[in-house]
């Protein structure tokens, strides 16, 4: 995949700035995951699997892949 840049208008930029200071990330990478998230229809309500605890999944497997 190929860089490419984004014109984000300065206050819209200076939100994405507090947002990712806030998360410890790059304003880059804020807005990297906030497409993706868009890309995959991100659903705010469902567990992300990063933050459950190790050994305890989200749901989405089957019972095939237990």
């Amino acid at each position: 995949m190929d860089d490419v840049s984004v014109s984000i208008p300065a206050e819209q930029y200076e939100r994405l700035e507090a947002l990712a200071a806030a998360r410890g990330v790059s304003p880059q990478t804020l807005a990297a995951r906030l497409i993706e998230d868009a890309y995959q229809g991100y659903d705010p309500d469902a567990p992300n699997s990063i933050d459950l605890p190790l050994g305890v999944c989200d749901g989405d497997e089957s019972a095939d892949e237990r």
